[in-house]
């Protein structure tokens, strides 16, 4: 699901619940419940039987499961075939595969502008 080069640094399994705040480095799957806030420079995987309620900013995602409130994806967002997010959803680059479901008000978060060099003639 995620990139290999993000190694898998915390699991929360089927049937587990949890409420709170998360950050971490790396890569986290959800495949339980999680509700609360969740930020992270890393990659969040949530799980065909995972669900994520809450506030969400991290620098990429894979949904297989349902994420649902606000979200905010600073690199890439995919979401699988199993997939559903709802709520509010920032995002830079999105992947949505064919039977994946997005119901959100999508906003696009644009890249940093590299300023552009104009040629200077000499009189």
């Amino acid at each position: 699901m995620a990139p290999p080069q993000h190694p898998l640094t915390g699991f929360l399994g089927a049937g587990a619940v949890w409420s709170g705040d998360l950050s971490f480095e790396g890569r986290v799957r959800v495949d339980g419940t999680f509700k609360g806030r969740i930020y992270s420079e890393g990659v969040l995987e949530v799980g065909v039987s995972g669900r994520v309620e809450g506030i969400v900013d991290v620098a990429e995602a894979v949904v297989a499961g349902t994420l649902d409130g606000r979200l905010r994806v600073r690199e890439h967002l995919l979401v699988t075939d199993t997939g559903v997010v709802s709520g509010e959803l920032h995002v830079n680059h999105m992947k949505v595969e064919p039977e994946g479901r997005v119901e959100a008000r999508i906003t696009r978060i644009l890249e940093p502008r590299t300023p552009r060099s104009v040629p200077v003639s000499s009189a």
